[in-house]
């Protein structure tokens, strides 16, 4: 009798477990937004040509439609076929933090480039270059299309 209350107490527990885990995996995938929500202007350049810039976006309501249409939670860890060509840079910004001991600096737009997204051509495949961080993602194809489409707009 002892052996069945302990192998109830066991599955007991190894079900809360997982079911603990699996809350905190669907806690943790909602909230992937890679700070981007955070972004106050970002530049478009194409991959043949870095230092011109292609477009701008720095209107917050855009920069807001921008970052919806990325779909970021559709996003998967994938490898970019060997073949493949980038395309398109985008380089977002954010502004500076303030340290402990600085001044606020609600006044002037400190800009830093904080990430940068790399598009391929003809392929719903970027890269994510935060920090020292590097991703290699496969996106939804109407992500791919938007961003391809995005580097060909002129402002």
């Amino acid at each position: 009798m002892k052996k069945v209350y302990i192998g109830f107490i066991a599955a007991l527990s190894i079900s809360i477990l997982l079911f603990g885990c699996s809350s905190k995996e669907k806690e943790m995938k909602e909230d992937v937004n890679l700070g981007f929500d955070q972004a106050k202007k970002v530049e478009v350049s194409s991959v043949n040509h870095p230092d011109v810039v292609l477009n701008t976006i720095d209107k917050q309501q855009d920069i807001n439609t921008f970052i919806n249409k990325l779909k970021v939670d559709k996003w998967n860890v994938a490898e970019i076929p060997a073949d493949a060509k980038k395309e398109n840079v985008y380089k977002m910004y954010q502004e500076g933090t303030v340290k402990l001991g600085e001044s606020s600096n609600k006044g002037k737009k400190d800009l830093k480039q904080v990430a940068t997204v790399t598009t391929y051509k003809g392929i719903p495949y970027i890269d994510v270059e935060i920090k020292d961080l590097n991703l290699n993602l496969k996106v939804p194809n109407d992500v791919s299309e938007y961003l391809s489409s995005r580097g060909h707009q002129e402002q």
